[in-house]
């Protein structure tokens, strides 16, 4: 089949490989433009169009889907099917009716769970132990459209986003031309979405990153690791910010929000409503992320008597 594939971030990389490697023809690759970022604000090329480029394969970054010039071109493509794997944009309807085949997207929940845009960092926050990735036949609504096939993945007890997207793109990549062999031969079997047990994944704001120590300490716990690494959790300790990437709760009854239980060589325990954070990996404002025991024996003396600030 010819192909087109969409998306944006690494996670979308592996599965890229595995549809250019295939036999199927993939004769274009969508991505978001390039854009600012880190603290010099570079100019940076997408992880999927570096892709393409390195493997001389047409890529174009349409800032506007709806363009009846792009709709056209994609016509002119004469692609079979489409598939979606985080690309960040909203398809419109007239574009899903281009592929002869439909559109496939790769949803990383087990849906009609956590529909939307961060589901990876939701499933994490909320605590759940069981997610998955879904092949899903896209239509109009948000993620609303019947399923080709889900992979169930466990939540381990100290995941976080970074580990658990490399999960999801090792279950994509080993599953999806068995999913699109299913669609060019006809044999899959769709189900549809139960609606009334969607729930929803809404894109992670800025406020969402600072550390309420007056919540549970699972709660602080499943929040630090689902907002790692980006856009990661913070704290105040003596008016300087500080980064959390990876924490356990401990069975340690807290003397109170936010308060330093314990500092030392090995352990950083925190105060939370009941019991205690244990801080396993964090950073100082612009600084690298660094495990705590290295952390401690180049900045211990930031700790004092001070407590954390929620």
């Amino acid at each position: 089949m010819k192909i087109i594939f969409a998306g944006t971030p690494e996670i979308a990389i592996e599965t890229l490989t595995t549809i250019h490697e295939s036999d199927h023809e993939l004769t274009l690759v969508l991505t978001n433009e390039d854009k600012p970022s880190g603290r010099g604000k570079k100019i940076t090329k997408p992880p999927v169009k570096l892709f393409a480029e390195d493997n001389n394969i047409e890529v174009k970054q349409p800032p506007i889907l709806k363009d009846k010039d792009f709709i056209d071109f994609l016509k002119s493509k004469e692609a079979d099917l489409f598939v979606v794997f985080a690309y960040g944009h909203l398809i419109p309807e007239e574009m899903l009716k281009i592929f002869k085949k439909g559109a496939l997207n790769i949803h990383t929940s087990l849906l009609p769970k956590l529909r939307g845009a961060a589901p990876i960092q939701r499933a994490i926050i909320n605590g759940d132990k069981l997610t998955g990735v879904s092949f899903m036949k896209m239509e109009k609504g948000l993620d609303t459209g019947p399923v080709y096939e889900q992979v169930l993945i466990d939540i381990e007890q100290s995941e976080t986003s970074d580990s658990l997207e490399r999960k999801m793109s090792k279950v994509s990549s080993t599953k999806i031309l068995e999913v699109i062999d299913s669609i060019d031969k006809n044999t899959f079997n769709l189900v549809n979405q139960d609606n009334e047990k969607a729930s929803y994944a809404p894109k992670i704001i800025k406020e969402e990153s600072k550390i309420d120590w007056s919540t549970t300490a699972i709660n602080i716990t499943n929040l630090i690791n689902g907002l790692s690494p980006s856009p990661a959790t913070y704290s105040l300790l003596s008016r300087e910010r500080i980064n959390f990437y990876l924490a356990e709760t401990v069975a340690i009854e807290s003397p109170g929000p936010g308060k330093i239980v314990e500092v030392s060589k090995h352990n950083l325990f925190i105060g939370a409503k009941d019991f205690c954070v244990s801080i396993k990996e964090l950073s100082r404002a612009g600084k690298k992320r660094q495990k705590y025991e290295s952390f401690y024996n180049g900045s211990k003396q930031i700790f004092s008597q001070e407590n954390f600030l929620s």
